[in-house]
């Protein structure tokens, strides 16, 4: 099993600041356009963390499915996913802020440069299950 952080580029010059919803609600874990192949490194029972601006971590979740290639391929160039078990997912403003993130300083993710980057060594398992516990809403 590896730990994969997921950059869900939310910034306006990535050209689709909703993605995050997509991910959240459709249970997937994605990359788009030139980045898109990056996601086909992550596995059947990896864990995913995905990563939202400002250091923030607004779900994790096991991959039920690796990425299987598209039905139409013309979309093959635009995105590749997993389907995720979200096991903990952050609540959100009517802004769409997230309000009980988990901080990735928290999980002693320190490298956190790319769309999909693999964190395995980074990460303290024990911390974060704490930080899920922390920050689970009921």
């Amino acid at each position: 099993m590896k730990t994969w952080l997921v950059n869900t580029n939310t910034k306006d010059k990535n050209g689709n600041p909703n993605a995050f919803k997509y991910m959240l609600r459709q249970n997937k874990a994605a990359a788009f356009y030139d980045r898109a192949p990056e996601i086909d490194k992550i596995q059947k029972g990896d864990l995913v963390c995905l990563y939202h601006n400002q250091n923030r971590i607004i779900a994790v979740g096991s991959v039920v499915t690796p990425y299987q290639g598209h039905d139409f391929p013309d979309m093959e160039s635009i995105e590749h996913w997993v389907d995720v078990n979200w096991l903990w997912k952050a609540e959100f403003d009517n802004d769409f802020e997230p309000l009980n993130y988990i901080d990735r300083n928290e999980l002693s993710i320190t490298m956190v440069n790319g769309t999909v980057v693999n964190v395995t060594d980074q990460i303290n398992y024990k911390e974060l299950l704490v930080q899920i516990a922390k920050h689970q809403s009921f």
